[in-house]
């Protein structure tokens, strides 16, 4: 049967996370591989751990489908908690095509493996190398990649006390101690959520293998970055005249376009580019 992913995307009432943090003992190790209880990895209400930070994939597509693999796993039996075996829900994925809802030997992750492997499973969906090379963090270090990968860091506090600013497929993290997925769309960013009516789980990379239409005109020397900012490093530059193909993804916090270049995933600044058909 195929999930009713917006039962919880688009709840009015509970606003929901996927979250992990104890076996079927109430401990953190050493318990049998799979979810004995249902709660071992959970579709849960929203709660205040407290997070530090949120980390947000700014391409709504992908986002989406990171709440679609965070819900799926949630939802396997056949997926635990476990820290001393928190790789083997991954190696897993991977045996499942990338997909938690066929994983059909038992396996274990715990709170920062899972977003992690979620996370490295949209990048083979969608075919970016970044979220590819995640590694299987902890919450040390999951801010740090997840930023070198192209997550933007939310720090303002309506992002960190309720779900009322979330987007699906945004990652709280309690650094150092905790991190979850969070699903639901919060009620306060209803406008700003338009994944772009894609499929729920893609085959096929988005990553063009020639330039198509549209396209993004540079309109003038400009650099595309490895994220929507100027705080991210420049992959190289486009110069006035040249196109690049544009997915048609915009940050619009900032007016920011993503493209295709040399083969990944880039972004520049619509102050020196435009969007055209031909």
């Amino acid at each position: 049967m195929a999930v009713n992913y917006d039962k919880w995307k688009l709840s009015t009432g509970t606003h929901y996370i996927v979250n992990s943090g104890k076996d079927e003992n109430s401990g953190t190790k050493g318990g049998k591989a799979g979810d004995q209880t249902g709660h071992e990895a959970e579709v849960r209400a929203y709660y205040v751990r407290p997070w530090t930070v949120v980390l947000r994939y700014p391409v709504q597509v992908v986002a989406d489908v990171i709440a679609n693999l965070a819900i799926d796993m949630a939802l396997n039996d056949k997926v635990g908690y476990d820290q001393n075996q928190r790789t083997t829900y991954w190696k897993q994925l991977q045996a499942a095509g990338y997909d938690p809802s066929k994983i059909t030997v038992a396996c274990e992750e715990d709170c920062t493996a899972g977003v992690s492997a979620n996370v490295k499973a949209a990048g083979y969906i969608f075919g970016i190398k970044a979220l590819q090379d995640v590694p299987i963090c902890s919450s040390r270090n999951m801010r740090q990649e997840f930023v070198k990968a192209g997550f933007i860091a939310l720090t303002a506090s309506k992002y960190l006390t309720s779900g009322n600013y979330l987007l699906p497929g945004d990652i709280l993290l309690y650094e150092s101690h905790h991190a979850a997925t969070n699903i639901t769309l919060g009620k306060d960013v209803r406008e700003q959520w338009n994944p772009q009516d894609a499929p729920e789980k893609p085959v096929e990379p988005v990553v063009p293998v020639e330039v198509q239409p549209p396209y993004v005109e540079a309109t003038g020397s400009v650099n595309v970055r490895k994220g929507p900012s100027t705080a991210y490093g420049s992959m190289g530059i486009l110069r006035a005249g040249d196109k690049a193909h544009y997915f048609g993804f915009a940050y619009p916090e900032n007016g920011w376009l993503l493209v295709e270049f040399n083969g990944a995933t880039g972004w520049v600044s619509n102050k020196y580019a435009r969007v055209v058909e031909s």
